[in-house]
Order: structure tokens, then C-alpha cells, then sequence
């Protein structure tokens, strides 16, 4: 046979991969056009998810604002018509704000009449007659109401209002209102860190400019562009252009609150978003001409590697006719599809071993190690969310007499049933672990103290029932203590402790009980 003319692998590759250059190349005209709108889109979106959350932001802080308002609108010293001392809370519930510069609290009786303002001394001479164009409305539905910008009275500034009724005796008496700047929304954008170029706006429900990211003190009153408004009447999510005040042609997506009627609107000026996309493109090109010179390097070490391998066939060859042991390398897709079932059942393993490794062999609860990682990684969550969570540290009481009279057999089974009776207690997302001996504990997310000691005294009659295996009956109880994030402890560690203490009160009381830990400050 006559090989030293025939073609090698390495130079068949390198054939095809050069046959797929035109191809290629035709493709990626094709992706590049394709990526130019998936960028644009993908833009799109991004600009819409960018507006919802900045116009969620300003829900919350308008809806915290009427929250404060409520609770101010029930204070005792408006029943008794003691304003100087209303008007003293009225501060008082100012200062405990960070942005109080930017509200003022005011009241008005039915008639409209300005009763006290915080912007004003107590006492000062204020409007007889309100301009406030949600007075009547609050009162004919008695619900809150957030009014879109005008001028105020008072201060002779553009101004937006959030009023709620003030019930006395089962009927509205007074308009409490909170006034809000602009400014204050104008701090609300600038926290986003909008990127550089980017403009961002917030318009009332008419599509007057309440705060602006650029040159704000020019625009606030002013109506939002045609192209704006169109789209806010139409309540319009997709891209599209407008020109801003100050003649700068903007890409714009509009996000509408249903909560107030407002509207927030970002835009991405026509050139960062060519250079953007330029770039993009660039990149694009540029990735296009690597990949084929990469795929051409590839194709010569591929081939290389396949070479060898037939060539390495040559010795199992030889050795199959000496009888030898043979060792051949897979070489079809059977071996993968063999490989991926390895791989399965090693995953398969890992698992069991992991399973193994976190959880109690006899009962099947978590071991000491996962709960102190679980108890973490949650305290990590209610310390970014602001919840709490409770821990249960129990141990039985007379479990050791049970063990001793029949054995370590029906100690187990004890121990199982308890575990069952811990679980059937609590609910899914409770984590219950053994951590040792007949020591258990519970991790409940979101529960607090006295919640978290109700459901202990309840576990407590649980695990007070006879326990009935066949003929043998066995009586044990159980001491349980509780303690609390953030009332009792901070950490893991700390927590267990005061749980621990908690439990040997319990016992020193008597047993078969739960006792509550102290909240830290009483320690």
C-alpha cells in the first residue's frame, strides 16, 4: 500500500476549515446585522428594567410618606384640639426622617383653612382658603390622595402634595398633608448613578416635569415633550425618540406607576448610543476574524492529536495477535454517551456522600455542621431584610432511663420518633437538626420570640405522649429553650447559647417546658 502521497488528516482539516472561511464570513454579516438589534433590544430592556425599578423606588418613598401621614393622622392631641402639641409631633415625626428638608407637614379643617405648617411658626398667619387640588376629593372618598406639581402657598415654590383624611369620631374633621419638593426626587435620581450621558425624569400624571437629572432648576413645571406626553397617554413601555428641552436627541423608554399616576422616563442620547453600538460592532468584527484564525489553529493541533491517536492504534494492533491485554481508546459516540452515565453516577455518589456528610445517620435530620451553616446563611438574610428568626434548643428529659432500661435498640427508636414528631411540629421551611446525643434544635426564619415560644410549648406536649413500640411503653418529656434575632443575639454562636440557657432553665423549673432567653439588653 502506497501512503507517502495520500493526504493526511491535519491537511484535510485545514481544507475544510478554509472551505468554511466564505461561509463564515456571509454568516457573520449576518450575526453582525442580527447582534445590532439584539444589542438595541437588549438595550431596550435594559433601559425599561433601569426605569421600573427607579419608579418603584419613588412608590416606596411616596407610599412611606402617606404611611407616616397615617399614623400621624391618628394622634390623640388632634381629638383633644391640642394643635401646639400636634404641631410639636408634627416635627418630631420630621426629625425622625433624613430628608426632612424636603417635606413640610401642614393641616387644614374642611373649609380649607391652613390650621399649622411646618414651615411656619405655630401660631403664624396662614392661607384662609387652600389651593390644594385633592382637598375636595378626600373628602367626598375619604381616601389618601397624591396631588401631581403646583405652587404652593406658603413657600411660592413648585410643590406636590400627599393628603390624608384625619377621622374624629367617625367622621373626616381634617385634611392632614404632607408637602413634598421636588428637590427630594431630584436626590432619588442622582442616587441611581445613571451612567455618564444618561438623562433621567419624573413627570406627574399631566406630564409636568417634577425632577430632573440634568439642570434641574430650569425644567421643574415645564411640560414634557410631545413625544413624551403622547407616550405617557398612551402608557407606551417601548423605546423610541424624543428631543429634550435643551435640544438633545434622546432614545426614551417611559415606565407608568399605577400606584400614583406618575411617570419616569430614561434616555440614552443618539450619540452613546452609536458609540455603544459601534463598539459592539467593532468587537463583533473583530471576533469574527479571530475565530477563523483560531479555528484554522485548531484545525492543525485537532488533526495533529488525531494522528497520533491512529498511529497509537499501531501497538494494540501488534499486541492482539501476541494475546497480549489490549487497551484501545474510545473512538465513536458510544463512549460519550458511556462517559456522560460516569458521570451521572459519580454525581449520583457525590451526592449520597454530601447527604452523608450534613445529615444524621440515624434520624435523617441535619447534623450540627449544616445547621450552623443554614442558622448563617440566614442571619445574613435577616440582617439585609430586616426579619427575624427564632432558634428552639431542646433536650429530652428522662431519655437516658429509657435507654438504660431497654436498650440502645428502643433508644434509637425513641430518637427517631422524635425526630418525626419535631418535623410534624414545625413547619416546611423549619430546618430541625439533631446535634447530638438527645440534643435537637430547630431553626424557624421569620418567627419571632413569642411566636417561636408558642410553637415550643406546643412540641413540648408533643413530645410528651408515650411513645408505644409493640408492647413497651415509654414516657420521656422534653426542656426546651428559645432565643431570638435580634432581641436575644446577634450571631449563631450566641444564639445557640442563649437557647442552651434557656433550655437548663426549663430543667432547673421543673422540666417539660419551654423557656423564652431574656432579650439581650436584660442579661
Amino acid at each position: 500500500m502506497k501512503t507517502k502521497h495520500a493526504p493526511t488528516i491535519r491537511s484535510k482539516l485545514l481544507l475544510l476549515v478554509i472551505a468554511c472561511v466564505v461561509p463564515a464570513a456571509l454568516m457573520a454579516v449576518v450575526l453582525i446585522t442580527y447582534e445590532y438589534q439584539r444589542t438595541r433590544d437588549q438595550l431596550s430592556q435594559t433601559l425599561l428594567g433601569t426605569a421600573r425599578a427607579m419608579m418603584s423606588g419613588v412608590d416606596r418613598d411616596l407610599a412611606s410618606i402617606e404611611s407616616s401621614l397615617a399614623a400621624l393622622a391618628t394622634s390623640s392631641h388632634l381629638p383633644a384640639n391640642d394643635l401646639r402639641a400636634f404641631y410639636d409631633q408634627a416635627h418630631l415625626v420630621l426629625a425622625s426622617r433624613v430628608e426632612e428638608d424636603d417635606i413640610n407637614i401642614a393641616l387644614l379643617d374642611i373649609s380649607g383653612k391652613q390650621l399649622l405648617n411646618t414651615r411656619r411658626p405655630f401660631g403664624a398667619a396662614l392661607p384662609l382658603q387652600s389651593q390644594f387640588p385633592g382637598l375636595k376629593t378626600i373628602y367626598e372618598n375619604g381616601k389618601p390622595v397624591i396631588t401631581d406639581l403646583f405652587i404652593g402657598q406658603v413657600t411660592q415654590t413648585p410643590i406636590l402634595v400627599i393628603g390624608v383624611p384625619v377621622y374624629i369620631d367617625g367622621k373626616i374633621a381634617y385634611n392632614l398633608n404632607a408637602g413634598i419638593f421636588p428637590q427630594r426626587f431630584e436626590k432619588l435620581l442622582q442616587q441611581q448613578k445613571l451612567p455618564e450621558g444618561w438623562i433621567a425624569a419624573i413627570f406627574d400624571s399631566k406630564g409636568t416635569i417634577v425632577a430632573r437629572t440634568r439642570d434641574m432648576e430650569h425644567f421643574v413645571g415645564k411640560k414634557a415633550a410631545p413625544e413624551v406626553i403622547e407616550n405617557i397617554s398612551t402608557n407606551n413601555e417601548e423605546i423610541f425618540a424624543s428631543k429634550t428641552y435643551d435640544g438633545v436627541t434622546v432614545h426614551t423608554v417611559l415606565s407608568h406607576s399605577q400606584i400614583s399616576n406618575w411617570s419616569l422616563a430614561i434616555g440614552i442620547p443618539n450619540e452613546v448610543l452609536t458609540l455603544e453600538l459601534r463598539n459592539t460592532l467593532l468587537t463583533l468584527v473583530l471576533a469574527t476574524f479571530i475565530l477563523l484564525a483560531s479555528s484554522l489553529a485548531a484545525a492543525w493541533l485537532i488533526g495533529g492529536r488525531i494522528a497520533e491517536s491512529i498511529r497509537g492504534l499501531t501497538g494494540p494492533a501488534l499486541a492482539l495477535g501476541t494475546g497480549k491485554k489490549v487497551h484501545v481508546p474510545p473512538l465513536h459516540l458510544r463512549e460519550a454517551d458511556e462517559v456522560g452515565a460516569s458521570l451521572m453516577l459519580a454525581s449520583e455518589m457525590l451526592q449520597s456522600a454530601q447527604h452523608q456528610a450534613n445529615h444524621d445517620v440515624l434520624t435523617g435530620l441535619a447534623n450540627r455542621g449544616l445547621f450552623d451553616e443554614i442558622v448563617n446563611q440566614q442571619l445574613a438574610l435577616c440582617e439585609r431584610n430586616q426579619t427575624c428568626l427564632s432558634i428552639l434548643y431542646i433536650d429530652l428529659d428522662g431519655f437516658k432511663a429509657v435507654n438504660d432500661a431497654y436498650g440502645h435498640e428502643t433508644g434509637d427508636q425513641v430518637l427517631c420518633e422524635v425526630a418525626a414528631r419535631l418535623k410534624a411540629g414545625g413547619r416546611h421551611s423549619d430546618l430541625v437538626a439533631r446535634l447530638g446525643g438527645d440534643e435537637f434544635a430547630i431553626v424557624m426564619v421569620g418567627t419571632g420570640l413569642q411566636d417561636a415560644t408558642c410553637v415550643a410549648e406546643k412540641l413540648v406536649e408533643s413530645l410528651s405522649v408515650v411513645y408505644i413500640f409493640g408492647r413497651l411503653r415509654a414516657h420521656i418529656s422534653a426542656s426546651i429553650g428559645v432565643a431570638s434575632y435580634p432581641d436575644c443575639a446577634m450571631t449563631s454562636e450566641a444564639l445557640l447559647q442563649y437557647a442552651d440557657r434557656a433550655m437548663y432553665q426549663a430543667k432547673g423549673a421543673g422540666k417539660r417546658q419551654a423557656v423564652m432567653a431574656p432579650p439581650a439588653e436584660q442579661m
